[in-house]
Protein backbone atom coordinates (compact mmCIF):
# COMPACT_ATOMS: atom_id res chain seq x y z
CA UNK A 1 0.00 0.00 0.00
CA UNK A 2 1.27 3.76 -0.69
CA UNK A 3 2.37 5.57 2.61
CA UNK A 4 -1.40 7.98 3.37
CA UNK A 5 -0.80 11.11 4.14
CA UNK A 6 -0.68 12.80 7.56
CA UNK A 7 -2.11 15.85 8.55
CA UNK A 8 -2.42 16.44 12.03
CA UNK A 9 -5.93 18.51 13.27
CA UNK A 10 -6.73 19.46 16.75
CA UNK A 11 -10.04 20.01 17.63
CA UNK A 12 -12.39 19.68 14.60
CA UNK A 13 -13.64 23.27 15.51
CA UNK A 14 -10.93 24.42 15.69
CA UNK A 15 -9.84 25.16 11.96
CA UNK A 16 -11.78 28.23 12.11
CA UNK A 17 -10.56 29.90 15.17
CA UNK A 18 -8.47 32.72 13.28
CA UNK A 19 -12.54 34.18 12.46
CA UNK A 20 -14.35 36.82 14.86
CA UNK A 21 -17.70 35.14 15.50
CA UNK A 22 -20.42 36.30 17.34
CA UNK A 23 -23.96 35.58 17.44
CA UNK A 24 -26.94 37.20 19.25
CA UNK A 25 -28.54 35.00 21.17
CA UNK A 26 -31.82 37.09 21.58
CA UNK A 27 -32.49 37.63 17.73
CA UNK A 28 -35.39 35.50 16.29
CA UNK A 29 -33.79 35.07 12.51
CA UNK A 30 -35.67 33.25 9.64
CA UNK A 31 -34.49 29.85 8.50
CA UNK A 32 -31.47 29.89 5.94
CA UNK A 33 -32.06 28.57 2.20
CA UNK A 34 -29.98 27.15 -0.01
CA UNK A 35 -28.91 23.84 -1.21
CA UNK A 36 -26.23 21.57 0.83
CA UNK A 37 -23.09 22.33 -0.07
CA UNK A 38 -23.95 25.79 -1.92
CA UNK A 39 -22.27 28.68 -1.10
CA UNK A 40 -23.44 32.74 -2.34
CA UNK A 41 -20.44 35.16 -2.97
CA UNK A 42 -21.57 38.66 -3.28
CA UNK A 43 -18.97 40.34 -5.35
CA UNK A 44 -19.45 42.80 -8.09
CA UNK A 45 -18.49 42.22 -11.52
CA UNK A 46 -15.12 43.42 -11.96
CA UNK A 47 -13.98 41.87 -8.77
CA UNK A 48 -15.29 38.46 -9.50
CA UNK A 49 -14.20 38.50 -13.46
CA UNK A 50 -10.69 39.26 -12.00
CA UNK A 51 -8.05 38.01 -9.49
CA UNK A 52 -10.62 37.54 -6.82
CA UNK A 53 -12.99 36.23 -8.42
CA UNK A 54 -10.38 33.96 -9.71
CA UNK A 55 -8.97 33.00 -6.37
CA UNK A 56 -12.39 32.55 -4.95
CA UNK A 57 -13.57 29.98 -7.20
CA UNK A 58 -10.16 27.92 -7.56
CA UNK A 59 -10.74 27.51 -3.43
CA UNK A 60 -14.31 26.69 -3.02
CA UNK A 61 -15.03 24.77 -6.09
CA UNK A 62 -11.12 22.62 -5.74
CA UNK A 63 -11.77 18.89 -6.82
CA UNK A 64 -12.55 16.81 -3.78
CA UNK A 65 -10.37 13.61 -5.50
CA UNK A 66 -11.42 11.47 -3.72
CA UNK A 67 -14.64 10.84 -4.96
CA UNK A 68 -15.37 8.28 -7.41
CA UNK A 69 -15.27 11.70 -10.29
CA UNK A 70 -13.93 14.57 -8.91
CA UNK A 71 -16.75 16.77 -8.35
CA UNK A 72 -16.32 20.48 -6.53
CA UNK A 73 -16.35 20.84 -2.74
CA UNK A 74 -18.68 23.60 -2.74
CA UNK A 75 -21.48 24.92 -5.49
CA UNK A 76 -20.94 28.68 -5.96
CA UNK A 77 -23.38 31.65 -7.16
CA UNK A 78 -22.07 34.87 -7.65
CA UNK A 79 -24.36 38.36 -6.85
CA UNK A 80 -23.30 41.72 -7.46
CA UNK A 81 -23.78 43.86 -4.27
CA UNK A 82 -26.95 45.81 -5.64
CA UNK A 83 -28.40 42.73 -6.05
CA UNK A 84 -27.86 40.94 -2.58
CA UNK A 85 -31.69 41.39 -1.78
CA UNK A 86 -33.23 40.27 2.22
CA UNK A 87 -34.28 37.01 0.12
CA UNK A 88 -30.59 36.19 -0.58
CA UNK A 89 -29.04 37.70 2.57
CA UNK A 90 -30.80 34.30 4.52
CA UNK A 91 -28.59 31.88 2.12
CA UNK A 92 -26.84 29.26 4.58
CA UNK A 93 -23.38 30.25 3.16
CA UNK A 94 -22.46 33.60 2.21
CA UNK A 95 -19.08 35.02 1.41
CA UNK A 96 -19.00 38.71 1.06
CA UNK A 97 -16.13 40.98 -0.78
CA UNK A 98 -15.61 44.30 -0.25
CA UNK A 99 -13.16 46.74 -1.39
CA UNK A 100 -12.38 49.46 1.22
CA UNK A 101 -9.38 52.02 0.12
CA UNK A 102 -8.08 52.96 3.80
CA UNK A 103 -7.52 48.88 4.92
CA UNK A 104 -4.05 49.00 5.41
CA UNK A 105 -4.22 44.91 5.24
CA UNK A 106 -7.23 42.76 3.95
CA UNK A 107 -9.21 41.32 7.42
CA UNK A 108 -11.23 37.76 6.93
CA UNK A 109 -13.92 37.33 9.60
CA UNK A 110 -17.18 35.25 9.97
CA UNK A 111 -20.29 35.60 11.49
CA UNK A 112 -22.94 33.40 12.95
CA UNK A 113 -26.60 33.63 12.14
CA UNK A 114 -26.17 36.86 10.46
CA UNK A 115 -29.36 37.36 8.48
CA UNK A 116 -30.91 33.66 9.15
CA UNK A 117 -29.95 30.53 11.08
CA UNK A 118 -28.32 28.52 10.98
CA UNK A 119 -26.25 30.57 8.56
CA UNK A 120 -22.18 31.56 8.54
CA UNK A 121 -21.00 34.59 6.73
CA UNK A 122 -17.46 34.75 5.76
CA UNK A 123 -16.48 38.79 5.58
CA UNK A 124 -13.57 39.48 3.23
CA UNK A 125 -12.43 43.51 3.37
CA UNK A 126 -9.22 44.63 1.60
CA UNK A 127 -7.92 47.95 0.27
CA UNK A 128 -7.37 46.71 -3.64
CA UNK A 129 -7.03 43.62 -5.40
CA UNK A 130 -3.68 42.49 -4.53
CA UNK A 131 -4.18 42.36 -0.75
CA UNK A 132 -7.51 40.81 -1.24
CA UNK A 133 -6.10 37.60 -3.24
CA UNK A 134 -3.31 37.54 -1.04
CA UNK A 135 -5.17 37.01 2.33
CA UNK A 136 -7.27 34.79 0.37
CA UNK A 137 -4.35 32.17 -0.92
CA UNK A 138 -2.85 32.19 2.55
CA UNK A 139 -5.82 31.32 4.22
CA UNK A 140 -7.66 29.03 1.56
CA UNK A 141 -8.06 26.10 3.88
CA UNK A 142 -9.11 28.13 6.67
CA UNK A 143 -11.51 28.93 4.41
CA UNK A 144 -13.19 25.29 3.33
CA UNK A 145 -12.86 24.14 6.48
CA UNK A 146 -15.54 26.69 7.92
CA UNK A 147 -17.75 25.92 5.23
CA UNK A 148 -17.07 22.50 5.83
CA UNK A 149 -18.21 22.24 9.22
CA UNK A 150 -21.05 24.56 8.79
CA UNK A 151 -22.38 21.90 6.79
CA UNK A 152 -21.75 19.24 8.80
CA UNK A 153 -22.97 21.19 12.01
CA UNK A 154 -26.13 22.00 10.18
CA UNK A 155 -26.68 17.79 9.23
CA UNK A 156 -25.79 16.92 13.02
CA UNK A 157 -28.59 19.02 14.29
CA UNK A 158 -31.24 18.55 11.63
CA UNK A 159 -30.72 14.28 12.84
CA UNK A 160 -31.13 15.29 16.04
CA UNK A 161 -34.46 16.86 16.10
CA UNK A 162 -35.54 13.49 14.30
CA UNK A 163 -34.02 10.92 14.53
CA UNK A 164 -34.24 7.03 14.86
CA UNK A 165 -35.04 6.53 18.57
CA UNK A 166 -34.66 2.43 18.09
CA UNK A 167 -31.34 2.27 16.46
CA UNK A 168 -29.61 4.83 19.07
CA UNK A 169 -30.67 2.52 21.42
CA UNK A 170 -29.50 -0.64 19.75
CA UNK A 171 -25.51 0.70 19.27
CA UNK A 172 -26.05 2.50 22.66
CA UNK A 173 -26.56 -1.32 24.40
CA UNK A 174 -24.49 -2.59 22.37
CA UNK A 175 -21.47 -0.27 22.28
CA UNK A 176 -22.06 2.32 24.93
CA UNK A 177 -21.84 5.25 22.41
CA UNK A 178 -24.97 7.28 21.26
CA UNK A 179 -25.37 8.07 17.49
CA UNK A 180 -28.31 10.21 15.67
CA UNK A 181 -29.36 7.75 12.53
CA UNK A 182 -31.98 8.73 10.13
CA UNK A 183 -35.91 8.01 10.71
CA UNK A 184 -35.14 5.88 7.70
CA UNK A 185 -32.47 4.33 8.29
CA UNK A 186 -32.86 -0.11 9.09
CA UNK A 187 -30.47 -2.41 10.91
CA UNK A 188 -29.11 -4.42 8.04
CA UNK A 189 -26.75 -6.82 10.67
CA UNK A 190 -25.74 -7.36 13.56
CA UNK A 191 -23.40 -10.23 14.51
CA UNK A 192 -20.52 -10.44 16.94
CA UNK A 193 -18.90 -6.96 17.22
CA UNK A 194 -20.33 -5.70 14.24
CA UNK A 195 -23.38 -4.21 13.10
CA UNK A 196 -24.42 -2.69 9.76
CA UNK A 197 -26.97 0.15 9.96
CA UNK A 198 -28.43 2.32 6.23
CA UNK A 199 -30.73 3.23 3.45
CA UNK A 200 -31.49 1.04 0.41
CA UNK A 201 -33.19 2.82 -2.23
CA UNK A 202 -33.74 2.43 -6.04
CA UNK A 203 -31.15 5.16 -6.38
CA UNK A 204 -28.77 3.32 -4.07
CA UNK A 205 -27.35 2.16 -0.84
CA UNK A 206 -25.59 4.28 1.92
CA UNK A 207 -25.05 2.96 5.96
CA UNK A 208 -22.37 3.32 8.86
CA UNK A 209 -20.55 0.33 9.61
CA UNK A 210 -19.77 -0.35 13.74
CA UNK A 211 -17.29 -2.32 14.31
CA UNK A 212 -14.63 -2.97 18.02
CA UNK A 213 -11.58 -5.69 18.19
CA UNK A 214 -9.32 -5.50 21.46
CA UNK A 215 -6.60 -2.54 21.97
CA UNK A 216 -3.24 -3.39 22.32
CA UNK A 217 -1.07 -0.60 21.22
CA UNK A 218 -1.28 3.03 19.22
CA UNK A 219 -0.05 0.69 16.72
CA UNK A 220 -2.60 -0.19 15.58
CA UNK A 221 -4.06 3.28 14.55
CA UNK A 222 -1.89 3.74 11.85
CA UNK A 223 -3.03 4.16 8.38
CA UNK A 224 -2.25 0.90 7.45
CA UNK A 225 -3.56 -0.67 10.38
CA UNK A 226 -6.59 0.67 10.18
CA UNK A 227 -6.97 0.20 6.39
CA UNK A 228 -6.15 -3.82 6.80
CA UNK A 229 -8.31 -4.28 9.54
CA UNK A 230 -11.16 -2.45 7.66
CA UNK A 231 -10.47 -4.86 4.57
CA UNK A 232 -10.32 -7.89 7.64
CA UNK A 233 -14.20 -6.68 8.57
CA UNK A 234 -15.35 -5.95 5.44
CA UNK A 235 -14.54 -9.63 3.38
CA UNK A 236 -15.95 -11.42 7.21
CA UNK A 237 -19.39 -9.48 7.19
CA UNK A 238 -20.07 -7.47 4.06
CA UNK A 239 -20.57 -10.20 0.65
CA UNK A 240 -22.49 -10.14 -2.20
CA UNK A 241 -24.69 -13.08 -3.04
CA UNK A 242 -22.53 -14.76 -5.81
CA UNK A 243 -20.66 -17.88 -6.72
CA UNK A 244 -18.64 -18.81 -5.24
CA UNK A 245 -19.86 -18.15 -1.88
CA UNK A 246 -17.37 -15.55 -0.18
CA UNK A 247 -15.84 -14.41 -3.82
CA UNK A 248 -17.59 -11.01 -3.67
CA UNK A 249 -16.85 -8.74 -0.46
CA UNK A 250 -16.47 -4.70 -0.31
CA UNK A 251 -12.37 -3.52 0.16
CA UNK A 252 -10.76 -0.30 0.10
CA UNK A 253 -9.37 0.46 -2.94
CA UNK A 254 -5.89 0.85 -3.66
CA UNK A 255 -5.07 3.05 -6.85
CA UNK A 256 -6.25 5.99 -5.19
CA UNK A 257 -4.83 7.10 -1.76
CA UNK A 258 -6.74 7.43 0.96
CA UNK A 259 -6.36 10.76 3.56
CA UNK A 260 -5.89 10.38 7.27
CA UNK A 261 -5.97 13.00 10.25
CA UNK A 262 -6.25 12.69 13.51
CA UNK A 263 -8.84 15.09 15.62
CA UNK A 264 -10.30 15.29 18.78
CA UNK A 265 -14.50 15.29 19.17
CA UNK A 266 -15.74 15.61 22.79
CA UNK A 267 -12.14 14.97 24.23
CA UNK A 268 -11.61 11.86 22.30
CA UNK A 269 -9.21 11.55 20.27
CA UNK A 270 -9.84 10.05 16.62
CA UNK A 271 -8.51 8.92 13.44
CA UNK A 272 -9.98 9.56 10.11
CA UNK A 273 -9.93 8.22 7.00
CA UNK A 274 -11.28 9.17 3.90
CA UNK A 275 -10.76 7.32 0.54
CA UNK A 276 -12.60 4.94 -1.90
CA UNK A 277 -14.08 1.64 -1.52
CA UNK A 278 -14.72 -1.24 -4.16
CA UNK A 279 -16.39 -4.58 -3.89
CA UNK A 280 -13.46 -7.77 -5.01
CA UNK A 281 -14.39 -9.34 -8.06
CA UNK A 282 -17.64 -7.17 -8.85
CA UNK A 283 -18.32 -3.88 -10.27
CA UNK A 284 -19.48 -1.99 -7.50
CA UNK A 285 -17.38 0.99 -5.82
CA UNK A 286 -17.78 4.54 -3.99
CA UNK A 287 -16.57 6.82 -1.44
CA UNK A 288 -16.31 5.93 2.37
CA UNK A 289 -15.09 8.09 5.08
CA UNK A 290 -14.47 6.38 9.45
CA UNK A 291 -13.14 7.45 12.29
CA UNK A 292 -11.67 5.37 14.80
CA UNK A 293 -11.27 5.81 18.92
CA UNK A 294 -10.04 3.73 21.64
CA UNK A 295 -12.40 3.06 24.68
CA UNK A 296 -9.54 3.05 26.99
CA UNK A 297 -12.58 1.80 30.08
CA UNK A 298 -13.33 -1.11 28.00
CA UNK A 299 -9.92 -1.34 26.67
CA UNK A 300 -11.17 -1.61 22.89
CA UNK A 301 -11.24 -0.15 19.87
CA UNK A 302 -14.59 1.27 17.99
CA UNK A 303 -14.61 2.46 14.39
CA UNK A 304 -17.85 4.05 13.05
CA UNK A 305 -17.31 3.15 8.94
CA UNK A 306 -20.27 5.01 6.47
CA UNK A 307 -19.91 4.49 2.89
CA UNK A 308 -22.19 5.63 0.10
CA UNK A 309 -23.27 3.28 -3.44
CA UNK A 310 -25.07 5.75 -5.86
CA UNK A 311 -23.65 4.95 -9.71
CA UNK A 312 -26.49 7.61 -11.07
CA UNK A 313 -25.64 10.60 -8.85
CA UNK A 314 -22.76 12.95 -7.53
CA UNK A 315 -22.11 11.78 -3.88
CA UNK A 316 -20.44 14.84 -2.35
CA UNK A 317 -23.33 15.88 -0.61
CA UNK A 318 -24.30 12.15 0.18
CA UNK A 319 -21.17 11.54 1.90
CA UNK A 320 -20.99 14.63 3.83
CA UNK A 321 -24.54 13.36 5.45
CA UNK A 322 -22.70 9.86 6.21
CA UNK A 323 -20.16 12.35 7.84
CA UNK A 324 -22.50 14.15 9.84
CA UNK A 325 -23.65 11.14 11.30
CA UNK A 326 -21.15 9.78 11.85
CA UNK A 327 -20.05 12.91 14.13
CA UNK A 328 -22.69 12.87 16.19
CA UNK A 329 -21.35 9.79 18.52
CA UNK A 330 -20.88 10.89 21.85
CA UNK A 331 -19.68 7.98 24.12
CA UNK A 332 -22.09 7.38 27.07
CA UNK A 333 -20.17 7.74 31.26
Amino acid sequence: MKKLSIIKITVILSAIIFFNSCKDENKILPSSTGKAGEVVVVANANEWNGNIGETIRKILTESDTLLPQPEAKFSIINIPHRQFSNILKVHRNVVFIQIEKDKTECEISSKTDAYSSPQTVLYVVGADENQIVEALQKRANKITDIFEQAELERIKKGLKKVENSKLRKLVEDKYGYSMSFPQDYDLFGDKNEFMWLGLRTTKGTEGVFIYTYPYKDKAQLTPDSLIAKRNQVLQQYVLLDKEPQGSAYMTTTTYIEPSYNTLTINDDFFARIRGLWEVKNDFMGGPFVSYTTINKEKNMIITFDGFVYAPSRTKRDLLRHIEGIILTVIRNP
